[in-house]
């Protein structure tokens, strides 16, 4: 009997010393501001993200982030979605060209109380074109984390095997209209004999982005600048689209878009340029067999020109108190880490990091900033999302041709002109900042 009370007494201790740990450690845990941080990086910056918010909460014992991901297709009406219903995270990104939609919706809290109580992030650190887009009403909406853009990669071996070079063997990029066609035209070959292109000079691979820069470097125009009418169908964007037409159809440098994978084509070796995103530079360096380069594209129009985004860190509307100091503590911290996000393939938003040592080191990082003076955002409208698909739409029916340019574009600018009548109806005020 005794030894049976003594069990249960020193049972007892054990669990009253485990709930003890075990409530010290809930205590602590339930005394964490919990944030939660919803963005689009799904692919390999995910990764570069998922270890900067680890080291976080490594450094913050106080603070918890809750990292989602979420595939951009889906991500802005989820987010759009949690803003209506009062269940938005803390902190989230957005792309520069959707943040109107959201800024108008007024989900996003504004930041200029937070800036003027610190000194490391001012205005001048930033590009002007891309800190006026966190401005509405004289109020900012969120920090820039990284600008990223389309340049030029290119292919060593095939360069050097087609003669691009220099006097020390070197691959030459092209720079200009003259020098990209000729080199397109000596990378396109055909192998086998049997007359068809087994390796191509260029390849179109997100149209979108593809066609807007050439438009751009046209001087190219997509609204008035008050943005109650849309001029896509413009002469000079009439012009460039026909150019990359010709491409595939006159010159016979770049294979139709049907059923061909313009990326793994780059990454088999098949082609010799391309103009993508710094974002992609990450999918090459796995790619471990092939020899490539990056480059700021050519000026193949009128103007040097590159289309550009950026990812913005936000704040849920309404945060305050220690949740608000807490997520204000965290995108700081993103910020001042800025260079660790551009290993990842990015480019800081800010200028005092480009300017390290460091961030000169990222070949190709810094190769693609030269282009940060000229990069062109897309237009600020809040039915970004419509006027992209009307455009996305037009570009593929010219580039399998079954429209003209002209005809493309003038079907394209009719539709999204009726978007632009429907949203003056419902807003009832100007619907944008600039028609760039």
């Amino acid at each position: 009997m005794m030894k049976v009370r003594w069990k249960c007494g020193y049972l007892c201790v054990i669990f009253a010393a485990l709930f003890i740990v075990v409530s010290g450690c809930g205590a602590g845990d339930s005394q964490k501001v919990k944030l939660r941080y919803w963005n689009g990086f799904t692919g390999p910056d995910g990764r570069t993200m998922r270890r900067l918010v680890n080291q976080f909460n490594r450094e913050n014992p106080d603070i918890f982030v809750l990292m989602q991901r979420m595939d951009w297709s889906t991500y802005y009406n989820k987010l759009f979605v949690a803003g209506i219903g009062k269940r938005a995270p803390e902190v989230f990104i957005i792309q520069v060209y959707m943040l109107e939609r959201f800024m108008r919706a007024n989900f996003i809290r504004s930041i200029d109380d937070l800036l003027a109580k610190q000194t490391e992030i001012t205005a001048e650190d930033f590009p002007p074109y891309l800190w006026s887009r966190v401005e509405k009403n004289g109020k900012h909406y969120g920090i820039p984390l990284d600008i990223h853009m389309w340049g030029m990669y290119y292919n060593k071996k095939l360069f050097r095997e087609a003669g691009i070079v220099d006097e020390h063997g070197e691959p030459v990029p092209p720079k200009n209209r003259k020098e990209f066609l000729d080199a397109v035209r000596k990378l396109t070959r055909d192998l086998n004999g049997d007359g068809k292109p087994d390796e191509w000079g260029f390849v179109f691979t997100w149209f979108e982005s593809n066609i807007y820069t050439f438009m751009l470097q046209w001087g190219g125009k997509f609204f008035t600048p008050d943005y109650s009418r849309c001029i896509m169908n413009c002469k000079e964007n009439v012009e460039a689209l026909q150019f990359c037409v010709d491409l595939i159809r006159k010159y016979k440098v770049a294979p139709p878009p049907e059923n061909f994978d313009a990326w793994l084509g780059f990454r088999q070796g098949k082609i010799g340029l391309v103009f993508d995103g710094i974002y992609m530079l990450q999918d090459l360096r796995r790619q471990e067999d092939l020899d490539f380069g990056g480059a700021p594209l050519p000026k193949l129009g009128k103007y040097p020109a590159a289309w550009g985004s950026s990812h913005i860190m936000c704040l849920k509307a309404g945060l305050k108190g220690k949740r608000l100091q807490s997520a204000w503590r965290f995108i700081r911290f993103l910020s001042e880490h800025s260079l660790d996000w551009a290993e990842g393939g990015q480019i800081p938003a800010r200028k005092k990091f480009r300017e390290t040592e460091r961030f000169r080191k990222m070949t190709v990082q810094w190769e693609f900033a030269k282009q940060i003076p000229y990069i062109k955002l897309l237009p600020r409208t809040p039915f970004i999302s419509e006027f992209l698909t009307e455009f996305d739409l037009a570009v593929e029916k010219a580039l399998r041709g079954s429209a003209t340019p002209k005809e493309a574009l003038d079907i394209a600018t009719e539709k999204v002109n009726k978007v632009i009548a429907r949203y003056r109806a419902m807003y009832k005020e100007a619907l944008g900042g600039t028609g760039e």
